[in-house]
C-alpha cells in the first residue's frame, strides 16, 4: 500500500467520525423540529455563513494557505512557516470582525433577497364587522414600506375584519407591486383563491430566520481559524486531528443545543432554534480549542504580526508569501465555492416550494456528502501538499502518476457508494432520519432527493481530488471562470424546473449533479493540458474494471429492491435496520467479489498490505 493510500486512509477515518456525527446533527434537528417551515429558517440561516466558510475558509483560503506553507516550509524551515501562519491569522481576524459586523447588521437584508416573494401584511380593521375567513373582503391599498431588519411591509385597510391562521400574515409581492396606493384590491385567506383576488398566506417564518442569521454569524471567524490551524496541521503531515475537530463541532452543536433549546422552550417549538443557533458558534470555538495542543507541539507559538507596511501611502505586505496566498485566495473563493454555491441557490429555489423542501434537501445533501468526504476530501487533502512539493521541480512527470492512482483510488469506494445510496435512498433515509416528527412521507421525499444527487457523486468526488491541484500548481483562474460558467448553468436550470416546468425539489438536487459532473470533466482536460498527461494509461483500466463491479452491484440492488423492500418505509426500526444491514452486508460481499475477478487494483494493493502484516 502506498504512502498515498496510508495517509488517505488516516484522514479517512478521521472524516467518517466528522460526518457520522454530522448526520447525528440533522437527525436530532429532524426528529425534534421535523421537516417543518420552522427547521427550514433555521438551516437557511444557517446556509449563509456555512456557505461563506466552506467558499473561504476551509475551501479557499485553507488550500491556498496549506500550498504555500508547504513551500516555504520546505524551502525556508519550520521558523519561517510559522512566521508565515502569525501573519496571516492577524490578518484573518482583522477581515473577518469586519465580515462578522457587516453580516450582523444586514442579516435581514439576506434574508429578505431569500423570500422574495412575501411581505408582512398590516392591516387596519374596523372592529364592529366580521367576516369568515374562508370568505373575500374588500380592502383599500396603502402601499408597501421597508423596515430596518430589511423586510417588506404591506399595509392594507379592510372594509371588513379578515380571519387568518396567522398572528403576522403575509401577501405576494409581485402581486402587490402592480397595485397604485389607493386602488380597492380583493383580499382572501381561503384555500381556494377566487379570480382577482390577493392571497393572504401563512407566517414565512422570515422574521425567525433573520434573527438565527444575526446569531450565527460569528460562526465564520471560528471556523475560519480552524481551517488555517486544520492547513498548517495537514502541511506537517498530521490529518486525523484536524477532521476531529469537526467532530467536536457537531457534538457541541447537539450537546449544547438541545440543553439551550430546552431550557428556552421545553416542547421544543419554533424558538428552542435560538438554542441552537448559540451553539453552533460555541462549537465553532471548539473546533479550535481541540487542535491548540498539536500546534503548540509542533512548535507554534501566536503573536500578533499583521505583517503589512506603508509605502508611498499604500499598504503593502511585507512578506511575499502572504501576498502569494491571499493571490491563490481570491479565484479559489469562487472556485472552491461551486458546490456550496450551487446548495444556497437551490436553497433560495425551494423556498418556493412546499415545507420541508428546504430539510430534504440538506438532508439529502449530508448523505450525499459522506462517501465523498470520506473518500474524496480525504485524499484531495493528503494530495495538495504533496503535489505543492513535487511542483517545485519543473517538468515533473510523478504528478500525473499520483494523480491518477488518487482518482482510481477514490473511485473504488465512490462507484458502490453513488449505487448504493441512488438506489436505497429512501430505505437509508428512513433508518437515520424517520422518527419523532419526521414521518414516512418525508422519507420518501428525502431519499428521492438524494437518489438525484448520487448520479453527480462519482464526479463530485472526483473534482474534490483534482481542484486542490490548480492550487499547488498556482494555476487558480481557470477554475473560477469555471464556477462563474456553472452558476449560470445552475441558475437557468433551476429557473426552469421550478418556475416553468413547476417541478419539485428532486430536479434542484439533479441540477447539482449535472454541474459537478461538469466542473469534473473540465478540471481533468485542462489539467491534462497543463501537464501534457494524466497517465491514463495507469487510470483508464482501472476506472472501467471498478465501473463493471459497480454495474453488476446496481443489477442486484434493483432486484433486492424489488423483491424484498416493499413498502419498506412502514416497517417498525428494527425490521427496517436488520432487512439494510442484511442487504448491505451482502451486496458489499458482491462488489469485492466482482472487484477480485476484474482485477481491481486498488483490492490487490488492499489484499497485498494485509498479507503483508499477517507475515
Amino acid at each position: 500500500m502506498s504512502s498515498l493510500h496510508k495517509k488517505s486512509l488516516i484522514a479517512t477515518a478521521a472524516i467518517f467520525c466528522c460526518r457520522f456525527t454530522g448526520l447525528l446533527r440533522e437527525i436530532v434537528f429532524t426528529a425534534l423540529f421535523g421537516a417543518t417551515a420552522a427547521l427550514d429558517a433555521f438551516l437557511t440561516a444557517f446556509r449563509i455563513p456555512n456557505m461563506l466558510r466552506d467558499m473561504f475558509a476551509e475551501g479557499a483560503l485553507s488550500q491556498s494557505f496549506t500550498s504555500v506553507m508547504s513551500k516555504v516550509e520546505k524551502q525556508d524551515g519550520k521558523e519561517a512557516a510559522w512566521a508565515l501562519t502569525n501573519q496571516v491569522v492577524s490578518q484573518l481576524i482583522s477581515l473577518m470582525l469586519i465580515i462578522v459586523s457587516l453580516g450582523v447588521l444586514l442579516s435581514g437584508v439576506f434574508i429578505q433577497a431569500l423570500y422574495p416573494e412575501r411581505a408582512v401584511a398590516d392591516f387596519e380593521q374596523p372592529a364592529a364587522l366580521t367576516a369568515p375567513a374562508d370568505m373575500t373582503v374588500k380592502a383599500v391599498y396603502g402601499g408597501t414600506s421597508t423596515d430596518a431588519d430589511g423586510r417588506t411591509h404591506a399595509s392594507f385597510r379592510l372594509m371588513a375584519p379578515l380571519a387568518v391562521d396567522s398572528a403576522q400574515p403575509v401577501v405576494r409581492v409581485s402581486a402587490v407591486e402592480k397595485l397604485q396606493v389607493g386602488q380597492e384590491v380583493t383580499l382572501s385567506a381561503a384555500t381556494k383563491v377566487p379570480a382577482g383576488a390577493l392571497r393572504v398566506e401563512k407566517q414565512s417564518f422570515m422574521g425567525l430566520a433573520a434573527g438565527l442569521c444575526r446569531i450565527m454569524w460569528p460562526f465564520i471567524l471560528m471556523a475560519s481559524l480552524s481551517a488555517l490551524c486544520m492547513g498548517a496541521l495537514n502541511v506537517f503531515g498530521i490529518f486525523g486531528l484536524p477532521n476531529l475537530a469537526s467532530a467536536a463541532f457537531n457534538l457541541t452543536t447537539v450537546g449544547v443545543g438541545c440543553l439551550l433549546g430546552w431550557l428556552i422552550d421545553p416542547s421544543f417549538g419554533p424558538t428552542a432554534l435560538y438554542g441552537f443557533a448559540v451553539a453552533v458558534v460555541l462549537g465553532g470555538a471548539a473546533q479550535i480549542l481541540v487542535q491548540i495542543p498539536a500546534l503548540r507541539k509542533k512548535g507554534y507559538r501566536p503573536r500578533w504580526n499583521l505583517g503589512l507596511s506603508v509605502q508611498s501611502a499604500k499598504l503593502v505586505f511585507a512578506n511575499p508569501a502572504v501576498r502569494r496566498i491571499w493571490y491563490l485566495m481570491l479565484p479559489g473563493v469562487i472556485a472552491a465555492g461551486i458546490t456550496q454555491t450551487q446548495v444556497f441557490i437551490n436553497t433560495s429555489f425551494a423556498l418556493y416550494l412546499p415545507g420541508g423542501s428546504v430539510t430534504a434537501l440538506s438532508g439529502a445533501f449530508h448523505l450525499w456528502q459522506l462517501p465523498v468526504a470520506l473518500f474524496g476530501v480525504a485524499v484531495g487533502m493528503v494530495v495538495l501538499p504533496s503535489v505543492s512539493r513535487m511542483s517545485l521541480q519543473k517538468g515533473n512527470k510523478e504528478i500525473p502518476e499520483h494523480l491518477a492512482q488518487a482518482m482510481r483510488f477514490v473511485a473504488f469506494f465512490a462507484v458502490p457508494s453513488a449505487v448504493i445510496l441512488g438506489l436505497w435512498g429512501q430505505e437509508i433515509v428512513s433508518i437515520f432520519f424517520q422518527r419523532g416528527r419526521f414521518d414516512a412521507h418525508a422519507s420518501a421525499l428525502m431519499g428521492q432527493v438524494l437518489g438525484a444527487y448520487c448520479i453527480g457523486l462519482l464526479g463530485y468526488a472526483g473534482m474534490k481530488v483534482l481542484q486542490p491541484v490548480f492550487l499547488a500548481l498556482e494555476k487558480p483562474w481557470a477554475p473560477a471562470c469555471l464556477a462563474l460558467f456553472a452558476c449560470f448553468i445552475s441558475l437557468s436550470l433551476n429557473y426552469c424546473f421550478i418556475h416553468v416546468l413547476g417541478l419539485g425539489v428532486m430536479w434542484l438536487a439533479l441540477t447539482t449533479a449535472f454541474v459537478t459532473t461538469l466542473n469534473f470533466l473540465f478540471y481533468f482536460f485542462y489539467l491534462r493540458h497543463l501537464l501534457g498527461s494524466m497517465a491514463c494509461s495507469i487510470l483508464i483500466p482501472g476506472i472501467l474494471r471498478i465501473l463493471g463491479a459497480g454495474a453488476l452491484l446496481g443489477v442486484f440492488c434493483w432486484q433486492i429492491k424489488e423483491l424484498f423492500f416493499t413498502d419498506f418505509l412502514a416497517w417498525g426500526f428494527m425490521s427496517r435496520f436488520a432487512a439494510l444491514a442484511v442487504g448491505g452486508c451482502f451486496v458489499g460481499m458482491l462488489y469485492l467479489a466482482a472487484c477480485f475477478f476484474l482485477r481491481v487494483p486498488e483490492l490487490e494493493a488492499f489484499a497485498r498490505r494485509f498479507l503483508a502484516r499477517k507475515k
